[in-house]
């Protein structure tokens, strides 16, 4: 079996890989969810994302900063358990492989 590998991409292929309600889960989770170790706490003021990552096993990475403080965050979102989702994104990787 072929191993995908973490792939970074923006904000609009991210847009196009998740539905609507996977769109408010990762925005939900970004203003409520991550945990800062700087702060001790959850990123109250919420993350600015600087990187977005389609990981190996189709779940999304962020890494970025907590608004709060500036310490350095990072978030998996488990989209890739999915079926369609996974499947969505291994069409994505197909075709930006033949561009």
């Amino acid at each position: 079996m072929h191993k995908n590998s973490n792939l970074v991409i923006n904000e609009y292929q991210l847009n196009v890989l998740i539905d609507e309600k996977q769109k408010q889960i990762f925005k939900y989770i970004l203003d409520n969810g991550v945990y800062c170790t700087t702060c001790g706490d959850n990123c109250k003021k919420g993350v600015r994302v600087n990187e977005i990552q389609l990981t190996s096993l189709n779940d999304i990475m962020i890494r970025g900063n907590c608004n709060k403080c500036n310490g350095e965050v990072a978030r998996i979102f488990e989209f890739g358990e999915d079926r369609e989702f996974y499947k969505k994104a291994n069409d994505f990787r197909e075709s930006i492989k033949n561009k």
